[in-house]
C-alpha cells in the first residue's frame, strides 16, 4: 500500500513531462506581422504609426490623432526579411528627396516593433533608432 502511494506522484510527474512538450509553431513573416498601429512611450515621446496592409503608413503625433489632418507624415513601406524601408511622400522627411527614404532592421512581435537604423539621412525619423514602439492594434 505504501509503495502505491509513492509511485503514483512519480508516474503523474513523468507523464506530465513527456506529454506536455509540443513544438513551437513558426513565427509568421514580418510582412504579415507589421500590419497595425504602434506607439512609442515616454521618455521617447508619444508618436504613433499605422502600417496598412496595402503598403502605406501614416505617422501621427499620438494614437488619438491618426485621423487628424494633416498627419506628421505619410508614405509607403516595404518589408524584406528583417529590413523595413520607409519612403516618406508628405510631411516630415519628404523634402529634400535625399531624406525621403530610411532603412531599418526590425524585430516584430505581438507586443511591438524594434527599429535599428541601417541608413537614414532624415534626423527626425532616425530618432527611432534603437527604440521599441508598442503595438496598440
Amino acid at each position: 500500500m505504501r509503495i502505491a502511494h509513492a509511485v503514483t506522484p512519480f508516474a503523474v510527474t513523468l507523464l506530465a513531462c513527456t506529454a506536455a512538450h509540443q513544438p513551437v509553431p513558426p513565427k509568421p513573416p514580418n510582412t504579415d506581422l507589421i500590419d497595425g498601429d504602434y506607439e512609442r512611450h515616454a521618455p521617447n515621446g508619444e508618436t504613433a504609426i499605422r502600417f496598412n496592409r496595402d503598403g502605406t503608413f501614416r505617422l501621427a503625433k499620438n494614437r488619438m490623432q491618426f485621423d487628424v489632418e494633416p498627419p506628421l507624415a505619410t508614405g509607403t513601406y516595404k518589408v524584406e526579411g528583417d529590413k523595413l524601408t520607409l519612403t516618406n511622400e508628405k510631411g516630415i522627411c519628404a523634402e529634400p528627396a535625399s531624406e525621403q527614404e530610411g532603412v531599418y532592421a526590425i524585430v516584430i512581435s505581438k507586443i511591438g516593433i524594434r527599429f535599428t537604423k541601417v541608413t537614414d539621412a532624415c534626423t527626425r525619423r532616425a530618432s527611432m533608432d534603437g527604440q521599441t514602439w508598442w503595438r496598440i492594434k
